[in-house]
């Protein structure tokens, strides 16, 4: 891990910094071989490409999917209107569904292998 991401990390106090580190250790606990890259001034998870990213905000953190636009959500809980990116934007700690997640990065992950082959 490079010197600029553990600085990252380590920026506040708060839920925020406490999630993210929740987060962080889901995106690896899914894809163990994923490398993180501090890539926009954030933390970026790399298999073949960019498949998803972490982002702190004043008061929310999220969990980002570049090709977020081709996931499967049915309950329309990705958030974003952009060509293609979508996030999962959490206010608490206790709104993180780990469940979701991880469910969000297999498919993510998977994607992205087929994508870019």
């Amino acid at each position: 891990m490079s010197n600029a991401i553990s600085t990252w990390f380590a920026e506040g106090t708060d839920w925020r910094k406490t999630g993210l580190e929740k987060l962080r250790s889901q995106i690896f606990s899914v894809t163990p071989t994923a490398i993180e890259v501090l890539k926009w001034g954030q933390p970026c998870y790399v298999l073949n490409g960019v498949y998803c990213y972490l982002q702190r905000a004043q008061r929310h953190i999220t969990l980002g999917f570049p090709q977020g636009t081709k996931l499967q959500d049915p309950g329309k809980v990705l958030e974003g209107n952009g060509k293609q990116m979508r996030h999962l934007k959490f206010t608490s700690l206790e709104a993180i569904d780990e469940e979701m997640c991880t469910r969000f990065l297999r498919e993510a992950a998977l994607l992205d292998n087929q994508i870019r082959k």
